[in-house]
């Protein structure tokens, strides 16, 4: 009787440092999980971040190369004018002249800051930053919500779910439609 006792204690201690093993292994995996979770979001609103600052950098460009060039096809047009009447206009044409040299290195500058405005032109270039950019912001949310998937799935497996439950870990909602950066701010 003695050795029955003895045996189903030591089985039952066995039994219980596997359940503590198991059980620190699960709460370890549901931690990862989550923090995976919370660096995801962390990437998309980075991601979400940049698209903002990077379209307004473009849009920016896009109107500042758009001016210059009607600047200098102003001057061009007053210019053309002015040679016309030869004669006493003769210091109006040359400071027209210095004028549009002085515009046509700021949009040198700007081409130099921005090379893809000459090559795409000004709106090529800017529909291909918004395509460039959602598409990044899209990848970070389907990256976001395989990895709220994972953990949604793992919080709901038995016997995951009784330690979930008992350590507080909770769901986490998927993010679908279109993205408003402050909602999406307050997510987590």
């Amino acid at each position: 009787m003695k050795r029955k006792r003895m045996y189903a204690g030591k089985v039952a201690a066995v039994v219980l440092i596997g359940f503590f093993i198991f059980g620190l292994r699960t709460y370890n995996e549901l931690v990862d999980m989550e923090h995976f979770v919370h660096v995801a979001h962390g990437r998309l609103l980075v991601e979400m971040q940049r698209k903002q600052v990077v379209l307004s950098r473009c849009r920016n460009a896009v109107a500042m190369y758009a001016a210059m060039e009607e600047k200098i096809q102003d001057r061009l047009i007053t210019l053309h004018k002015l040679t016309k009447t030869h004669g006493p206009r003769a210091q109006i044409v040359k400071n027209e002249g210095l004028e549009i040299i002085k515009l046509v290195r700021k949009l040198d500058l700007l081409i130099e800051k921005y090379p893809d405005l000459k090559s795409k032109g000004p709106y090529a270039l800017l529909m291909e930053t918004i395509q460039e950019t959602g598409f990044k912001v899209t990848a970070e949310r389907l990256n976001y919500n395989n990895w709220t998937y994972n953990y949604n799935v793992t919080c709901r497996l038995f016997p995951h779910r009784f330690l979930a439950m008992l350590f507080g870990f909770r769901e986490r909602p998927f993010l679908q439609g279109p993205l408003n950066y402050a909602s999406l701010n307050h997510a987590l």
